[in-house]
């Protein structure tokens, strides 16, 4: 029996329900034990094993209900921007790459039962002409990022294609979460609206990407 037509939409379900599972399950708790790891309120209460907690928290994102923004707000907020956000842009770039490689790695029979060889090869060809600038896009953008880096690696999304377009987005997602901490010693005010607009920029990109692929499949 062939997969239904639907298929490919199934997959692109499954892949943003993977990041939103684990915050229904145990979101709130998680989420109280990741505020005690990261010190918060004092732009000096710097400790060397912060630095290290917020990449590990940030790594593990895709799979784990971690606050990915707060985490990297509050790394700009311990170390400044520019420590902070090389920091926040490692945890990224190290989530993208679990999630991609985990994904590509288990999941890729999971995805051919689902979507078919067929509707598997569409997904494949539709990430070799959006797939860099849609992963660059949605690294700032929470559930995305993770649903994104899934699908490449479920899809078989080229290397040489994921990890450029993953680190073009990370250095900018990470240097701006971590400026918009920086920013709220001064103006919390001005941080909240920061936070705000940086994934919203981002939709506009993301959703004409996704009407082209969805007109061409």
């Amino acid at each position: 029996m062939s997969p239904p037509k639907t298929g490919p939409w199934l997959l692109l379900l499954l892949v943003v329900l993977i990041p939103i599972l684990p915050w229904l399950l145990i979101g709130p708790r998680f989420e109280a034990l990741t505020a005690g790891l990261l010190p918060a309120g004092d732009a000096h209460a710097l400790v060397w094993w912060s630095g290290p907690v917020g990449v590990l928290l940030l790594a593990s994102d895709s799979f784990l209900p971690v606050p990915a923004t707060l985490t990297m707000s509050a790394l700009g907020l311990m170390y400044g921007w520019v420590v902070g956000g090389l920091l926040a842009s490692l945890g990224l770039f190290l989530s993208g790459l679990v999630a991609y490689g985990v994904c590509r790695r288990f999941g890729h029979r999971l995805a051919l039962r689902i979507a078919g060889e067929s509707g598997l090869e569409r997904m494949r060809l539709a990430l070799d002409s959006y797939g860099p600038v849609l992963i660059a896009a949605t690294r700032s953008v929470p559930v995305l990022q993770e649903a994104s880096s899934c699908l490449a690696g479920l899809a078989g999304m080229r290397p040489r294609a994921y990890f450029p377009a993953l680190l073009l987005g990370s250095l900018p997602a990470g240097f701006a979460y971590a400026a918009i901490g920086a920013t709220a010693v001064q103006d919390k005010g001005l941080a909240i609206w920061l936070s705000v607009l940086v994934p919203v920029l981002t939709w506009p990109v993301v959703w004409l990407l996704v009407r082209r692929a969805r007109a061409r499949s």
